[in-house]
């Protein structure tokens, strides 16, 4: 996804770089979604959550997939040559799919976690997209670009300060990424320090 975002944003650069009268008409601006996330409040609790999770549901059910893989082996070892074929192979099947969820168990467990991740994240990634739209509607932006993207920007406005005011953020200017330094906006003034 992101490979197909950098070359879409290459070739729309340099279409516009073709043609300096085009350019001049649209408005380019730059967002970080990644990073206004990461400012919501309420987005510590994420990792909270991602830890419980882990122990309680992922580490609850190694133990238990381990602990019957030893009961089914128990059990065959004890009673293989009596059982019936294909109770036999029944309890094969069961036991060799056990054995594969334990030595995949890291990817197995990596995805579950990915995607219970995704789903707790998501409201938060909502919203951040509402208040980015409701941006880039009133500033009527043709273009919106992550400048990370881009070798060779066109100027363009920082877009993360309107969005965090929608969603009613405090960001420190200090907190901004220096990739998303605002291409228009005059330097904010600090207090001088006394020695």
């Amino acid at each position: 996804m992101k490979k197909l975002l950098t070359i879409a944003t290459v070739i729309v650069a340099l279409l516009f770089a073709s043609n300096n009268k085009a350019a001049a008409q649209n408005k380019f601006g730059y967002f970080d979604l990644d990073y206004v996330v990461s400012q919501m409040p309420g987005i510590g609790k994420i990792d909270t959550l991602m830890a419980v999770f882990q122990s309680d549901s992922l580490g609850r059910e190694y133990d238990f997939n381990l602990s019957e893989y030893k009961r089914l082996d128990s059990t065959f070892r004890k009673d293989s040559a009596t059982m019936p074929p294909r109770v036999r192979e029944s309890q094969q099947q069961q036991m060799a799919q056990l054995v594969y969820t334990l030595q995949n168990w890291q990817q197995y467990s990596q995805q579950i976690s990915q995607g219970k991740q995704q789903q707790l994240m998501q409201p938060f990634y909502a919203k951040v997209v509402k208040a980015f739209q409701a941006v880039v509607a009133e500033g009527k932006y043709t273009y919106v670009f992550k400048r990370e993207t881009l070798f060779e920007a066109p100027p363009g406005d920082n877009l993360i300060i309107p969005v965090a005011k929608k969603l009613g953020l405090k960001l420190q200017l200090d907190d901004e990424p220096a990739s998303e330094a605002p291409a228009k906006q005059p330097a904010a003034k600090t207090p001088a320090k006394k020695n």
